[in-house]
């Protein structure tokens, strides 16, 4: 009954913290919502003004707040960090349905920021400050961060993907990622580096495909100054399409494309 999985995921979660409240844990807590087909309790529907949309959101945050009261309640908010984040944009093929990545362009499925910028949000009152940091930061530097805050050893026979972001969020230093690769399937379509992102091929999002566009020279972006990626400033920093292709060598060069799993293997 998936109009109940919110609450129930939500009661799973509790529980758990419950009991293993005392000895460490870590818990992954992955809402299926708001993905398409939207469901929602009948205590929420028709709750927001966004439709059902906000009401599948209404619900979650309901969750987000209750487990919150429950690390506090147990006395383990100093000793506990939660992070609130997402894996993609809208799927704007659903329309109203889908979200919205406001000014950011275009969504699900592209590697438009629309597509891959997400927010993330870090809460540990005994151990992060509350504040904005600006800096760059994937996904991908979770496992890293959590292995080092955790008094884990790194792995050195293989390249980590992930940056150690802790000494970001608990003493407030600059992020130590300054670049980015986005790709689509096994093809590299953007890079970013630093405040500036190249796109080498655009396409549309999950839904409405279209055609992949090439782009050489590529389409250039100061994402700190124009995050909706309008205005292509290519032509005029060169130097800095230079300093990004010699990353794509760098990084090329070090890299093992593995087995595309969503193809038939003969």
């Amino acid at each position: 009954n998936q109009n109940t999985i919110t609450g129930r995921y939500t009661n799973e979660t509790i529980s758990f913290i419950k009991k293993n409240k005392e000895s460490p844990f870590f818990i992954y807590l992955a809402h299926n919502l708001p993905h398409i087909p939207l469901f929602v309790s009948k205590e929420f529907k028709g709750k927001s003004k966004r439709g059902l949309y906000g009401d599948v959101l209404e619900e979650i945050d309901h969750g987000v707040g209750k487990i919150i009261a429950t690390l506090k309640e147990e006395g383990l908010e100093n000793n506990t960090i939660v992070v609130f984040t997402s894996d993609n944009g809208p799927w704007l093929s659903f329309k109203l349905n889908g979200g919205s990545a406001g000014i950011l362009r275009a969504g699900k499925g592209t590697t438009w920021e629309g597509g891959m910028r997400e927010p993330g949000i870090f809460w540990g009152p005994g151990l992060i400050e509350p504040g904005l940091v600006n800096g760059l930061g994937s996904t991908m530097d979770l496992f890293t961060t959590f292995s080092i805050l955790a008094g884990a050893k790194i792995p050195e026979d293989r390249i980590i993907d992930g940056y150690d972001l802790s000494e970001t969020l608990l003493h407030g230093d600059p992020s130590p990622r300054n670049k980015l690769f986005y790709y689509r399937g096994i093809d590299l379509y953007a890079v970013r580096l630093g405040d500036y992102k190249a796109h080498f091929i655009t396409q549309g999002e999950y839904g409405e495909f279209g055609k992949k566009e090439v782009h050489n020279p590529p389409i250039l972006y100061n994402l700190s100054t124009d995050p909706e990626e309008r205005f292509d400033i290519a032509h005029e920093n060169s130097k800095i399409i230079k300093e990004i292709n010699l990353l794509i060598s760098e990084h090329k060069s070090k890299l093992v494309i593995g087995q595309d799993q969503l193809v038939e293997i003969e």
